[in-house]
């Protein structure tokens, strides 16, 4: 019985120092990173449903927006950030990740115009509407995206991002594992033809800025 006892306390947290682990100190110049940058966003979250999680994709929050799209009209901005985002990835760079992380903190904007525009989104890529993104961390899930909303195009591809009023302001897009890239670059055409939208790869350091008659895609790295 005292053993059943002890255990249960230190599974508290509640056992004598002799009893616990013996604490362990980590110097802080020693934490490595594995991801160079994230979006810094100030995200609400709520429970989901048992509607709203069937369909939902889940996802690490450090995925967050690391694809996303922007109106052209950003693009001058865009370039400043990642010619920063270049220097600063650079500057922390280590053999087994970053000493620091960039933390991007760009200022919200209409991404599509319109009172139903996520839904004009989806027409436009030919994408199905589905449930909020539901974010998560290493050991737990976080809850799904207030005012987010998902469109599948298929092929391991799906656009995903948060409305307001009917209209879009953050638009990020992933492929998962073994995705169709393809389908990607297809929906970045159609987006850039309708709405001048451009797409950020934040980790490849590179925007996806026009689309040629030739099918040629124009793209800029600082």
């Amino acid at each position: 019985m005292k053993k059943i006892i002890t255990s249960t306390l230190a599974a508290l947290g509640r056992a004598s120092s002799a009893q616990a682990d013996p604490v362990q100190t980590i110097d802080a110049k020693s934490i490595r990173f594995s991801m160079p940058t994230v979006a810094a966003d100030q995200i609400d979250f709520v429970i989901p449903t048992k509607e709203s999680f069937e369909g939902a994709p889940q996802f690490h929050e450090d995925e967050w927006r690391q694809l996303e799209f922007f109106p052209v009209a950003r693009l001058q901005e865009i370039k400043r950030r990642l010619a920063e985002y270049k220097s600063f990835e650079l500057g922390h760079r280590t053999q087994y990740g970053w000493t620091e992380i960039y933390a991007r903190r760009l200022a919200p904007s209409e991404v599509v115009a319109g009172d139903d525009a996520v839904a004009q989104v989806g027409r436009v890529v030919g994408a199905k509407l589905a449930p909020s993104p539901i974010l998560t961390t290493a050991s737990r899930p976080l809850g799904q995206v207030k005012g987010g909303f998902t469109l599948t195009i298929g092929g391991g591809v799906f656009l995903y991002g948060i409305a307001s009023q009917g209209e879009v302001v953050a638009l990020g897009a992933m492929v998962e594992r073994g995705g169709e890239d393809l389908k990607l670059t297809h929906a970045f055409a159609q987006l850039n033809k309708t709405y001048k939208l451009i797409l950020v790869d934040w980790r490849s350091q590179l925007v996806l800025v026009s689309l040629a008659l030739s099918g040629d895609v124009d793209v800029w790295r600082p």
